[in-house]
């Protein structure tokens, strides 16, 4: 139930606002007095609503927070004024136990933005959102909201409140405490909306809290989103570990296990929407890893069992869920790449097979012949995307072999296989979207750097590298031009590496370069793989 108002200090006490603090004592005294004879008082704005409330404890608690100037407001702003005839009848009807006949006082008197109509207008937004613990009634939703946004977003209201808050105000608050609570104040309302949606389990008392304050606050966090957010996260992180390639084909299990996941994750999308909370920013940024999660199975179904309907299929449920125009236009882009794959399905056949059998310059070779022998540009187009592809696949591979010879201390042959899977990125450079002259000078820097190695200076080396590495991950969001750049640092940083350790005989230098590039190796073969897992065959 609420804390905000079963929990008020004045309610526990069967007090309004304009209570003294020896009001508050008194009260409190005499309540215990009750207590403990098991007499449970009651006052006239009880209004039969919450239940089991009053007992000792609370009563100490409430004494407490209205002894606390940050605690007493929030209990004091959330709670009935009662300082005129006006309000008097209202209660009185109150104590009748007739809440239509209140309501209706309090808004004949509530026109016009006078300091009274203001707190008459506050009192009956107060007296709609305790109703609403006790029934689902969408007119009082829809006025108290009207009020209360209306009276946060007033300057004549905060100035109003302020001043009647200090003459109430025996603690003396700092009006730091005041400004602060100004500030909070649409966040605890926040709040309040959010324990009435979850005792009437009811998303739209959220939903339309978040229409018409466009915000949200820690419980809505907390008790909210939260859970669904963590819903979200487990059946994504399941279909990050699902890897159809080493199984060899979609079987019924696992493709089981792909739409129960993606199922999941359409229910607690559907929760965030019935909530209002689908375009939240933290919401858009985990739709963005489901459709990722989703799309990485997209491409292991599409790249390695070539089943172009299924993978199809799946990239038009992620586009469903994406939060941001990024990953939606990355996946618009994979989908009209097999829409055109579609179209070149049976030129291209030929070239799949051979890259599949990792015959790239065979079927570098045979990409160059289609294209001359084409005159459609869209084809060529998709043959210069196969190309960068193949040439890509082509340099990794060569990597990974000459990497192998490396970790084994064989830099002698190494080194050819290092300068080979070099010079397949850098002889086909210009079908790559990257700044030449740029990548020039890194090469040279790297060449440079790794000449003067010693192990004094390895750090400041690694960092030049991994700088070098970090640009390339926010320069590129086509992993073709990422991989195959970072193919072509490494050659050369492993070609001079390998030098640097044949020619420095000195045992401190070479055991501190030997840790150093071990370390870092195993780093970058953990990518390699995992680019590789992932890797994309138009």
């Amino acid at each position: 139930m609420s804390n905000l108002l079963k929990n008020n200090a004045y309610h526990i006490l069967g007090l309004d606002t304009s209570a003294t603090q020896r009001d508050i004592q008194k009260r409190a005294k005499d309540i215990i007095k009750f207590l403990q004879i098991d007499d449970v008082p009651e006052y006239d704005l009880d209004l039969g609503v919450f239940e089991s409330f009053r007992t000792e404890n609370s009563v100490k608690d409430a004494v407490q927070k209205l002894t606390s100037p940050k605690k007493q407001i929030k209990d004091y702003f959330f709670w009935f004024n009662i300082a005129d005839d006006v309000d008097q009848q209202a209660v009185g009807i109150l104590r009748k136990k007739d809440p239509e006949g209140a309501i209706r006082v309090w808004e004949h008197n509530a026109d016009g933005d006078s300091t009274k109509a203001m707190f008459y207008k506050k009192n009956l937004a107060l007296l709609y959102c305790i109703l609403l613990f006790k029934e689902d009634n969408k007119r009082y939703l829809k006025q108290s909201l009207q009020i209360w946004h209306e009276l946060i977003n007033s300057s004549k209201f905060w100035t109003a409140f302020n001043k009647i808050y200090k003459h109430n105000d025996e603690l003396n608050t700092d009006q730091e405490i005041i400004l602060d609570f100004q500030k909070q104040s649409a966040s605890f309302l926040s709040d309040l909306y959010t324990e009435i949606s979850n005792t009437l389990s009811d998303g739209s008392y959220i939903a339309e809290f978040t229409k018409t304050f466009n915000l949200r606050g820690e419980k809505t966090e907390k008790v909210v989103m939260a859970p669904i957010f963590q819903e979200i996260t487990e059946a994504v992180e399941k279909l990050e570990m699902i890897k159809v390639a080493e199984k060899g084909d979609l079987n019924k299990e696992t493709a089981g296990q792909i739409k129960q996941y993606i199922s999941k994750i359409q229910e607690c999308c559907n929760k965030l929407i019935d909530l209002g909370l689908y375009d939240d920013s933290q919401s858009k940024t985990i739709r963005d890893r489901a459709a990722a999660a989703i799309r990485s199975i997209v491409l292991d179904i599409h790249n390695n069992l070539d089943d172009m309907p299924k993978a199809e299929q799946l990239l038009k449920i992620a586009i469903q869920f994406v939060g941001t125009s990024g990953m939606e236009n990355k996946l618009k882009q994979d989908l009209d790449q097999f829409e055109k794959n579609k179209k070149f399905l049976d030129t291209i056949a030929p070239i799949m097979t051979l890259m599949n059998e990792k015959k790239f310059e065979e079927a570098i070779t045979l990409i160059e012949q289609k294209k001359t022998e084409s005159k459609d540009p869209e084809f060529k187009l998709a043959m210069d995307s196969k190309k960068k592809e193949a040439v890509t696949m082509y340099a990794v591979i060569e990597f990974l072999d000459a990497k192998k010879l490396f970790d084994a201390g064989n830099y002698d042959g190494a080194s050819p296989r290092l300068q080979k899977s070099a010079s397949i990125v850098y002889d086909n450079i210009e079908i790559f979207d990257v700044d030449k002259s740029v990548i020039d000078s890194w090469l040279e820097t790297i060449k440079n750097n790794v000449k003067i190695l010693t192990s004094e200076n390895a750090n400041q080396v690694n960092e030049v590298h991994n700088k070098m590495l970090k640009k390339l991950d926010e320069a590129f969001d086509e992993r073709w031009e990422q991989m195959a750049m970072k193919i072509l640092i490494n050659s050369y940083y492993y070609v001079g590496l390998g030098w640097v350790i044949k020619k420095k005989k000195t045992p401190n230098v070479v055991s501190t370069i030997i840790r150093w590039y071990v370390i870092i190796g195993i780093i970058w073969l953990i990518g390699i793989i995992i680019w590789l897992i992932g890797i994309i065959i138009w």
